[in-house]
């Protein structure tokens, strides 16, 4: 708390501010012998730990150069990226909305930016200083999330249970903090709600009829938003690729089912469709057909390019076999640039071990299973303009 304070003081701001722009990247051990020298011990760990802080966050955060962190609170943020297309929506609703897991205020300070009235909670007393200090336009209140002290009826909810302890994350939604039936009920109370959970959770624990959107961030998945109560479509599923906001939903129609042999072109779905149960409805929107049911690659005549999947030029279909892949590869003049893997027990990194080095045109390899076979499809990659 005392740290806090100090960070969030003139002086602390001041002293943060006048910090070289280079010592972000200094060792630990030499950060602090040089803060030492010009501050007390208390305060020199505050701002070591806020310098490692920032230049951690730099790698996503154009604002990292201005907010206050905790490890924890900057593990737990949202990217300022689905903030802001969580905070648009919200924002379309007309309603307060009230943060309950708040934080250092990620979505908080998205919410403020987008014009809303909003109210953080926190049940840190020093995260809540520190995001007090990041959001200026919102109010930021000490409490528990899983009994909010303010009623939430008229209000649109925000809620992300923590998914990390000390011994590491959590995998068990019994084990979030709030644990997952409470926060699906604080959620469920709002006239709106947004609960986050993590993009691989399971189905059995999705409440009936919710709304789910599964959010990926350039290839990372990043989570599965839950929206309950005002303007939500129930039961339907959501893949949303961003920054360009690339969707698709279970609306949409499907492609129907029945397995098919490679085509001219291979299509293989990003995460957030395949996490999303979509990957008939985006073979129809491709053209496309699945190969296996159990496997998400795709195949059709035409390339097209979407923005939720790969699309590749079939080259070749090599049933696996490390020595027939090796051969192949040497005999065409190909070297696998890329290689990625559906239903196929041998790790990326392993099989270009095992195939060794080649020189030539880059190809990528998709391995699979297909009607209990083992697999390899080469492809090239097409891109626009290619």
């Amino acid at each position: 708390m005392d740290r806090a304070r100090y960070l969030v003081s003139a002086r602390g701001r001041s002293d943060l501010a006048s910090l070289p722009p280079g010592f972000g990247t200094l060792d630990p051990v030499r950060l602090s012998s040089l803060l030492r020298r010009s501050h007390g011990a208390d305060e020199a760990a505050a701002l070591g730990e806020q310098v490692a802080l920032r230049a951690r966050a730099a790698a996503w955060s154009a604002d990292s150069g201005s907010l206050l962190y905790t490890a924890a609170g900057l593990q737990m943020m949202t990217h300022p990226i689905v903030a802001a297309r969580r905070a648009l929506r919200l924002a379309g609703l007309g309603l307060p909305v009230a943060d309950l897991t708040c934080g250092i205020g990620g979505d908080l300070a998205a919410c403020a930016a987008a014009g809303l009235r909003a109210v953080g909670l926190e049940r840190d007393g020093a995260t809540a200083i520190l995001a007090a200090c990041n959001v200026p336009g919102a109010s930021v209140v000490r409490g528990d999330a899983s009994r909010p002290p303010f009623e939430l009826a008229g209000s649109a909810a925000i809620v992300d249970p923590s998914r990390r302890a000390e011994t590491g994350r959590r995998f068990d939604p019994a084990a979030f903090s709030p644990p997952w039936d409470v926060a699906l009920l604080v959620a469920a109370s709002a006239r709106a709600g947004a609960l986050k959970a993590p993009p691989g959770i399971g189905r059995q624990h999705l409440p009936p009829g919710a709304e789910v959107e599964y959010v990926q961030l350039g290839r990372s998945m990043r989570e599965a938003t839950i929206w309950l109560g005002a303007e939500t479509r129930p039961g339907l599923r959501r893949a949303v690729l961003l920054p360009g906001d690339a969707t698709l939903d279970s609306e949409c129609p499907e492609e129907a089912a029945g397995p098919v042999p490679p085509g001219p072109f291979m299509f293989d779905p990003e995460s957030c469709v395949t996490l999303a149960g979509l990957v008939r409805h985006l073979a129809y929107r491709l053209g496309a057909r699945l190969l296996d049911e159990q496997v998400a690659y795709l195949t059709g005549p035409e390339a097209v390019l979407d923005p939720l999947c790969a699309t590749f030029e079939t080259l070749d279909v090599i049933p696996f076999s490390v020595e027939r892949v090796k051969e192949r590869l040497r005999q065409r003049g190909w070297t696998p640039a890329e290689i990625r893997r559906r239903a196929f027990p041998i790790e990326p990194d392993e099989l270009r071990r095992l195939v060794g080095r080649h020189k030539g045109e880059p190809v990528t390899l998709l391995c699979t299973t297909l009607s209990g076979s083992r697999t390899v499809i080469v492809g090239r990659r097409v891109s626009p303009g290619g």
